[in-house]
């Protein structure tokens, strides 16, 4: 099939939204020999809230879609063994099911759109979808450009992959959740200060990712590329709204005296950059995987509790998998919607749940304090929930130990 130059007219395929999911799953298609159009509304680099955390599974997924050795030449940072914290401060060390990276999404993101247009998508940025709609045969995606241009492609199948919200979920008349989310999530970079406090803090936290939990939420802390460290936090509207203004020193010190890790962690640690990142009303629960000729994928389908780190993986997963469903035959988009809902649900639906049903049992006080004992006992359960948020054999264990 021949590619067209220009980003107008009939295509194939257009996929919105050049993140993990979106860039994954144009490069493995134009590989398959599709007509791929990638839209991405920013421009790269850009800074994404994230834990930044790519999980084990992560390196096969990246080797599938073609890209781990340039994901690797980033230098991520290497991380083996996973450390909770409970809000008392007693902790507990395991080992993850293999080599996990922490690499920073604008590194990440940047990576994976040049490499989709690399393939041979046609990978555009500065490109927002303004509107979705059907047309005859197909589907009529109107787009404004950033230099004020706008056009139109009509395509026989669009593949939306824009994260967890956004303004076309309402033209697509896709439903949320009836009542608003209690969750905010922030995020900031930070380097280990220059000082005793923070030279330890470098030596403990290298190779791992951790997890302190307290009243209201959690934070999880872990090296990403060039000596950065990854704050992130998932707080409780209870917690945000007894702060006198949502600035970071104030949640810094809330969470400071909730934690007896984090009293410690974050003195040692200094702001790398201007403000932060912040995103309220999160949902942990699937959204849908198509609507007529448009398909969701990534955390647009659904996202599943950040405290499980397998977010990104769960993108990449999605892309190889609906690039699998779509192969290299003729495109029936129809068929295909129902074929991805049932083989979404199949795959991600029952890791929500337990997902869900982890972060519930960790952030009640008793059983956050009874897990963080457990595994310090026993290193083996850590590893062993984090298989359960990964499939389905290890769910047994999840479901038996919280309840």
């Amino acid at each position: 099939m021949v590619l067209m130059n220009t980003p107008d007219g009939r295509r194939e395929i257009v996929i919105i939204g050049g993140g993990i999911a979106g860039s994954a799953l144009a490069a493995l298609l134009a590989r398959a020999g599709r007509d791929v159009l990638l839209l991405e509304k920013d421009t790269f680099p850009r800074a994404k809230l994230c834990g930044e955390f790519l999980s084990a599974e992560s390196r096969r997924l990246l080797e599938r879609v073609g890209c781990l050795s340039e994901i690797l030449a980033l230098e991520p940072a290497r991380v083996t063994q996973g450390r909770f914290y409970s809000a008392s401060g007693r902790d507990a060390l395991f080992e993850l099911n293999g080599e996990a990276f922490g690499l920073s999404r604008a590194a990440l993101d940047g990576a994976l759109f040049r490499h989709a247009g690399r393939t041979g998508a046609a990978a555009f940025e500065g490109a927002k979808v303004e509107r979705v709609e059907e047309a005859s045969g197909g589907v009529r995606v109107a787009v404004a450009w950033r230099d004020g241009r706008r056009t139109e492609v009509v395509a026989g199948l669009v593949v939306a992959a824009y994260g967890r919200r956004s303004a076309l979920d309402a033209r697509l008349e896709r439903s949320s959740s009836p009542s608003p989310t209690p969750w905010l999530g922030l995020k900031r970079h930070h380097r280990p200060a220059d000082s005793e406090a923070g030279r330890s803090l470098a030596c403990e936290l290298r190779g791992r990712v951790e997890m302190h939990l307290f009243p209201g939420g959690y934070c999880g802390m872990t090296f990403v590329e060039g000596g950065l460290v990854n704050v992130g936090l998932l707080l409780h509207q209870n917690l945000v709204r007894r702060l006198r203004a949502p600035r970071w020193l104030d949640v810094r010190a809330a969470v400071r005296a909730r934690s007896a890790s984090l009293h410690d962690r974050l003195s040692a640690l200094v702001a790398a950059e201007e403000g932060f990142q912040a995103v309220a009303g999160l949902e942990f629960c699937p959204k849908g995987t198509g609507r007529g000729r448009v398909l969701f994928i990534g955390d647009a389908a659904g996202m599943i509790v950040p405290l499980c780190g397998d977010g990104q993986a769960m993108a990449l997963e999605s892309a190889v998998m609906l690039a699998d469903l779509i192969g290299t035959g003729p495109l029936d988009a129809a068929k295909l919607s129902g074929r991805w809902g049932a083989a979404w649900r199949g795959r991600f639906s029952s890791r929500l749940r337990r997902g869900r049903l982890l972060q519930a049992s960790l952030l009640w006080a008793p059983g956050g304090e009874a897990a963080v004992r457990l595994t310090s006992i026993m290193p083996r359960l850590g590893s062993a929930l984090v298989r359960a948020t990964r499939n389905v054999a290890a769910a047994g264990l999840l479901t038996g130990f919280v309840l």
